[in-house]
């Protein structure tokens, strides 16, 4: 058996092969350095400005210190956190979850859950642990309609005030399924504040934002007219000077004054003067004098 030797390679194959893996390399490197970097968030829950919130406080605050924002596949929640002066751990915010058309969003649903005392109490021990709270058996109702509140006592200057309300259209005024929910909460406490002065910012909230498109109305139509308007015999007359609002200090109420009513004078009693002294006294008639009616006779036939 002859055995044969191996020839090396000839020194232009090993040039070309190394020559394109160098080249392959910094292929690679080129490519790398091109691309942005791109951080892949796994959570869906943003920070965002104040102005970028879909639900504001009335005019006159608490202010919105931040917005903090979670998309849903169905919908989109938004905490909105208000300024706090209050000893009460936790934070104050308006809560909104619009359910709608949210396009490119999560995979995880949320549930539209209609309200019951179960679902609320679960909620207010989750935003308020240790304090208790009491539901009011008040009717409310904003612009948007009814809703339900409760109070409590934190301490000995601390109130705290729990709301919430659900807003969507009837479903006679949606024939093709639902048209949208909003569900608002709303989750403050201050201290050496009143019920009315938390409860101005429950009736003084706006809603700012809406997804687009003609299907989506959770306020149902518009309400009509007064009928009174354009009438004859209905008169309508100013409401008078505006309410003021309810702050956090309020002004007592000035004392009314009082008038003091205007003295009537007394009548005045003339005294007449005596008789002249042997003036003939004229004596009654004996049957007046006994108490016995009088009879006057018929005057003389003619």
């Amino acid at each position: 058996m002859v055995k044969t030797r191996a020839e090396p390679l000839p020194y232009v194959t090993y040039t070309s092969c190394l020559r394109g893996v160098a080249l392959s390399v910094l292929a690679v490197v080129v490519a790398a350095c091109a691309q942005p970097n791109r951080l892949e968030r796994s959570s869906l829950t943003e920070s965002l400005p104040a102005q970028q919130a879909l639900v504001l406080p009335p005019p006159g605050g608490p202010a919105v210190v931040g917005v903090i924002e979670r998309r849903y596949s169905n919908a989109i929640q938004q905490d909105v956190v208000l300024a706090a002066e209050t000893a009460v751990p936790g934070q104050n915010l308006l809560r909104i979850q619009a359910f709608g058309p949210v396009g490119s969003g999560g995979t995880t649903a949320l549930v539209d859950r209609h309200l019951s005392e179960a679902a609320i109490g679960r909620e207010m021990r989750g935003l308020l642990p240790g304090v208790a709270m009491r539901r009011s058996a008040l009717y409310a109702q904003n612009a948007y309609g009814p809703f339900g509140y409760a109070t409590g006592r934190h301490g000995k200057s601390d109130l705290c005030l729990y709301a919430w309300q659900r807003i969507a259209a009837p479903q006679a005024n949606a024939p093709l399924g639902s048209r949208g929910t909003i569900q608002i909460r709303l989750r403050v406490c201050r201290a050496g504040a009143t019920e009315q002065a938390l409860l101005a910012i429950m009736h003084g909230y706006t809603i700012n934002a809406s997804f687009a498109g003609s299907g989506w109305n959770p306020y149902g139509p518009p309400s009509p007219a007064d009928p009174r308007l354009g009438r004859t015999g209905q008169p309508i007359h100013s409401a008078g000077p505006p309410v003021p609002q309810a702050s956090d200090d309020p002004e007592p109420a000035p004392a009314p004054v009082r008038r003091s009513p205007t003295p009537v004078a007394a009548p005045v009693l003339q005294t007449l003067p005596a008789p002249p002294a042997g003036a003939p006294i004229v004596p009654p008639p004996p049957a007046a004098a006994a108490g016995e009616d009088i009879t006057v006779p018929a005057p003389p036939a003619e």
